[in-house]
């Protein structure tokens, strides 16, 4: 059985011949966003949707489409920032990649040019700047205005 909460193949079993017991009960529900094959919570998108009165009727789709939307843009971003991320030697995203990802996108420049990320985001020069980051001075460590010689 997969761990997976979508997988419908872990409920092929409940569906075979059910026993006595079984009879009665139902199948087991699927989300929403299961079965839209999306990552992302359409349900709660819908309830936001709903209580921040943006409209007076709001379609069923509509959540479903929102929802499409929203992981789309996530995965493009989180997929550039990546590969900056890569490509500086790092295995973690910083926002400073997810920074240099917007503005390297004309698309998502567009779209979030006027978003906040990171307010002092200082991409590092080159590797010799680094390299007296693990020096220590007599007295402990050194503070970053101290430049030993």
């Amino acid at each position: 059985m997969s761990d997976d909460p979508c997988d419908t193949e872990s409920f092929e079993d409940l569906e075979a011949e059910p026993s006595p017991c079984q009879r009665g009960r139902k199948k087991p529900k699927t989300s929403r966003s299961c079965r839209a094959g999306l990552i992302f919570p359409v349900s709660r998108i819908d309830r936001f949707l709903r209580k921040g009165d943006y409209a007076e009727r709001i379609g069923s789709g509509a959540s479903v489409y929102m929802a499409a939307v929203l992981q789309y843009l996530t995965y493009d971003l989180v997929d550039i920032a990546g590969n900056i991320a890569t490509g500086a030697c790092r295995r973690r995203i910083a926002p400073g990649h997810l920074h240099q990802a917007v503005r390297g996108d004309s698309e998502l420049q567009s779209l979030l040019g006027e978003v906040l990320i990171q307010e002092n985001f200082c991409p590092r020069k080159s590797a010799a700047s680094s390299s007296r980051r693990g020096k220590k001075s007599s007295k402990g460590l050194q503070s970053p205005d101290v430049i030993v010689a």
